[in-house]
């Protein structure tokens, strides 16, 4: 369970990084299903390039430049990743925000992939965002209450990470609080970023296994994955009618518990 320390941290700052929750094992065989279904070889880059969408998959997959996606991926390896462990952390952090809508299902439906493959390019920090800012939701009471990327690969800089701005959360009640009368739509709040001072970003390093925990006041964005890996990472998606304004593909939805 988290301490009290860890909770105070991730509502300040909007996000944790664990490590141990998943098994290697379990994470192995994730990344090796994973390799499976997109129908590469992980030891010939020159397979990287070719995305082989299985015949009557169930799944969903997509590229575009260097990031292929899957989405509603049920095969148990890589669901296995949702772990005991896993659900005891989200639930702890997600009880923390009563008043957010949220899906009433214990445990995720599928899997949605965002896997990075190198790109020969000149590594460029990107700008900041908050999820569901090109949609019509609001700040208040909030969009989601946890949410998480796991990573099946290391992520060394520069090579696929997730950029996060650590003081965004506060800089961001800030303003809100001296602007009353601005706007609740997250869209015209990322507008403003523009003129904010989010602070410093980090990138976040990370070890296969890793499980990046945030919340809807996190401005965040992923990199480019200038190195010689890709770089393999998984959120989870959901069924449910609850979840349908994280529409993906589909009939999935991005699961927010």
């Amino acid at each position: 369970m988290l301490t009290k320390q860890q909770l105070a941290q991730f509502e300040e700052t909007g996000y944790l990084l664990l490590s141990g929750l998943i098994p290697q094992e379990t994470v192995t065989k994730a990344r090796e299903a994973m390799w499976h279904m997109m129908g590469m070889d992980a030891d010939n880059p020159s397979s990287w390039a070719d995305c082989k969408h299985p015949p009557a998959s169930e799944f969903y997959m997509q590229s575009a430049g260097a990031l292929t996606e899957l989405f509603g991926v049920t095969h148990p390896d890589v669901l296995a990743c949702c772990t005991p462990d896993y659900l005891a952390i989200l639930k702890q952090l997600a009880t923390q925000y009563p008043g957010i809508p949220h899906c009433e299902r214990q445990h995720p439906d599928g899997i949605w992939a965002l896997n990075k493959f190198p790109v020969s390019a000149e590594w460029k920090r990107p700008s900041p965002h908050l999820d569901g800012d090109f949609r019509d939701l609001r700040l208040d009471p909030g969009t989601f209450r946890v949410t998480s990327l796991t990573y099946l690969t290391d992520a060394n800089a520069h090579s696929g990470t997730t950029i996060i701005w650590p003081e965004g959360p506060q800089r961001i009640r800030e303003f809100r609080k001296n602007n009353p009368g601005f706007s609740n739509h997250i869209r015209d709040m990322k507008a403003q970023f523009r003129e904010m001072d989010l602070g410093e970003p980090i990138e976040v390093v990370t070890k296969q296994g890793d499980v990046l925990f945030f919340h809807h006041l996190l401005p965040h964005n992923g990199t480019m994955n200038v190195s010689s890996a890709p770089r393999f990472a998984i959120r989870y998606m959901c069924l449910c009618l609850a979840c349908r304004k994280w529409e993906k593909k589909e009939e999935w939805n991005v699961w927010m518990p």
